[in-house]
């Protein structure tokens, strides 16, 4: 599936009132074609005065729309990136990008939810040449390898 624009804030809406009280407020959504993430938000920090406290404003969510994903991959990748939003908009701290604050709320969305929300995902073989078709020969060697140690470990 390749979301769209409209499709991706039925669900940040859905998710919103599901998970976060309808605490988040709207965020202008961009797609994207990069081959380096799945979901991002971006923000600025920024000072209302020379020496105020740092704000952070400018949120921008962003979807990847390069590969032909599951459904169900795309949403979790929204709601994960609407924790970070919820961290951020709130002006908390976490202990690092996907810190205490993140995993606890991944946890509890995964488990009210029945979601699969992670701090990562790993692309299959085809995912990885369709995004660099270029290096697929390296990829290739590269999984055939990897298999080939994986037999040798359980015979």
């Amino acid at each position: 599936m390749t979301p769209t624009v409209d499709y991706i804030k039925s669900c940040f809406d859905e998710y919103n009132a599901l998970f976060f009280g309808n605490s988040l407020p709207p965020i202008p959504v961009k797609l994207s074609s990069a081959r380096t993430f799945l979901g991002k938000v971006t923000f600025t920090r920024r000072r209302s005065w020379l020496f105020g406290p740092l704000r952070n404003e400018n949120f921008v969510l962003r979807i990847n729309t390069r590969l032909d994903l599951p459904e169900e991959l795309i949403q979790d990748t929204i709601i994960h990136e609407m924790i970070h939003y919820y961290i951020a908009v709130n002006q908390w701290k976490d202990t690092s990008t996907h810190g205490k604050l993140f995993r606890r709320e991944m946890a509890r969305i995964n488990a009210e939810g029945n979601r699969h929300i992670s701090i990562s995902y790993r692309l299959s073989k085809e995912q990885q040449i369709e995004l660099y078709p270029e290096r697929k020969e390296q990829i290739e060697a590269f999984s055939l390898r990897k298999s080939q140690k994986c037999n040798k470990h359980q015979t």
